[in-house]
């Protein structure tokens, strides 16, 4: 979400960052007798930890750099000393009023999901559509105006810049730009709009749109291998969405977020692969206990809906449905925060025409406690 630039800092060294530590259990299960039941025992979680330093231009303009390493709890087979980059970037502003920032960092989520559902969680990824755990065959993602989100450690070197201009001390506004390498083979350039409002005290709204084009990196042909080919393997990806969120009291907020994706990719013949994703859905959360005690006790629920439909090739369809419930305990510091999530999601994919389509419909439960720690 968006907000607004930190208080004042003046010039000087600060340590930012946080540990995640997550355990769970998840039980995935199929109709049809497609696969048998699978069951795990999940732990991971992660630590980052960087420097801040900031520089006092004076007139309140600041410079602001920072580099962090994030390490993960649970290592990739084979693969040892896992430490990857997090936030690295530079940035440049007058408080309160405009900053540019340029590097590597999370852009501003438009799509609110509410305490149930984090990232690299059991269920964030939802329901899947096979029983080998080691691969990532998971029902299709809820679409969130995230193509360039992700800071996207997996898929190569790609940069960004931003823009933030707040006009007013209830408004803010962010453009980036994304450019680089994926894969060693393509490359990647695209931007994104968020905007977010504070209104009445009571009501927010944020909005988003993106764009991003995937080419290859050199001369494509087609598959004759002689006659050259200008959309060959170019992907094209455009979206929209956002969410509204009412809090009528402090103790209690509610949230709805939509959002709509189109994915086009040319194959050798120059053949498009037209894919749409859309998103859905919201969340009531209550804080009982702050009503009596200076303390909190936050409980809430949230059901989301995602369907996909792909018509090139073999035609897709997939519906898949998420839900959580969850109970969160703020500890009162640095927003350390102990959480219990019970999640649920069912997922159902046909393919083929009509006439000839197969069916898989697949259900996933679990529980997850989750330790966070913010400084």
């Amino acid at each position: 979400m968006w907000a607004p630039l930190a208080p004042h800092v003046s010039s000087g060294l600060d340590w930012h960052g946080n540990l995640e530590l997550d355990d769970g259990y998840v039980r995935y299960s199929w109709e049809q007798n497609a696969f048998q039941t699978l069951t795990v025992f999940d732990a991971r979680g992660r630590f980052v930890l960087g420097p801040m330093l900031t520089q006092d231009l004076g007139n309140d303009y600041f410079l602001r750099e920072t580099g962090q390493v994030v390490a993960w709890v649970r290592e990739m087979a084979g693969e040892h000393y896992q430490i990857n980059a997090d936030d690295v970037y530079v940035q440049v502003g007058k408080q309160g009023l405009w900053d540019f920032m340029a590097g590597r960092f999370l852009t501003w989520r438009v799509f609110r999901k509410g305490l149930g559902f984090d990232l690299y969680t059991l269920e964030d990824t939802g329901a899947r559509t096979d029983n080998i755990y080691s691969n990532a065959n998971w029902f299709q993602h809820m679409y969130e105006v995230n193509t360039i989100f992700m800071r996207d450690p997996s898929i190569g070197p790609v940069g960004r810049a931003a823009f933030h201009f707040y006009p007013t001390s209830w408004s803010g506004i962010e453009l980036v730009g994304t450019y680089g390498h994926l894969d060693g083979s393509r490359d990647v350039l695209g931007g994104r709009f968020a905007a977010g409002a504070k209104l009445l005290e009571y009501f927010s709204l944020l909005a988003g749109a993106e764009y991003q084009a995937v080419s290859p990196d050199y001369q494509q042909f087609q598959s004759d291998g002689l006659t050259p080919c200008a959309k060959c393997y170019q992907e094209r990806t455009y979206g929209f969405g956002g969410s509204a969120a009412l809090t009528p009291l402090k103790q209690i907020e509610a949230a709805f977020s939509i959002a709509y994706s189109w994915d086009h990719y040319w194959d050798q013949n120059q053949l498009d692969t037209p894919k749409k994703t859309h998103s859905l859905g919201g969340y009531l959360q209550i804080d009982p206990l702050s009503f009596f005690t200076p303390y909190s006790l936050i409980a809430g629920g949230a059901i989301f809906r995602t369907e996909y439909l792909s018509t090139g090739g073999t035609a897709e369809y997939q519906r898949h449905d998420q839900l959580a419930a969850y109970l969160a305990y703020p500890l009162g510091f640095n927003n350390a925060v102990v959480k219990l999530v019970f999640s649920e999601a069912i997922g159902h994919r046909q393919l083929g025409t009509p006439g000839s389509e197969t069916y898989l419909d697949a259900h996933m439960y679990s529980v997850r406690l989750r330790f966070a720690y913010y400084y």
